[in-house]
């Protein structure tokens, strides 16, 4: 668990803020959303949830790429198979969020078209950080 979300090791509120990564069944499964999984050798190297938000609108949560299988497309790979669902299932607006520690998948959102369409600062652990609030609207396939 720590490998994929390294941010919440020592968070005191891992299970305030995180209650959704230990009960993945009951978080998106059970409420009708989804989870992708990338294998490599018979090991979990990345996965990727969704959440609907409403009947024209999910949420795109928890992508995560092991650190030794980065920079190969795989993140671009699950947001695409998650776009793909989306689509085909009439739903048209994806809705996805990361923070400014987030270098890279702030570059690859953007890059695949996603839209800011809202910031926010938070303080944490005497430090500021700048939340990013993306979406991008599909075409129904």
């Amino acid at each position: 668990m720590t490998e994929f979300f390294p941010e919440f090791a020592n968070d005191q509120r891992k299970y305030e803020w995180n209650a959704d990564v230990y009960s993945i069944q009951e978080h998106y499964i059970d409420k009708g959303g989804k989870v992708w999984v990338v294998e490599f050798e018979a090991n979990i190297v990345g996965f990727g949830c969704l959440r609907l938000v409403n009947s024209n609108a999910a949420e795109i949560k928890r992508v995560r790429i092991n650190l030794h299988h980065r920079g190969q497309g795989l993140g671009k790979s699950i947001i695409k198979q998650i776009e793909n669902y989306c689509a085909s299932s009439n739903i048209s607006k994806v809705l996805v969020d990361t923070d400014d520690r987030f270098e890279a998948a702030n570059s690859m959102y953007s890059g695949m078209g996603y839209i800011v369409y809202r910031t926010e600062t938070e303080e944490k652990d005497g430090r500021e950080y700048t939340d990013h609030y993306y979406e991008k609207i599909l075409q129904h396939v």
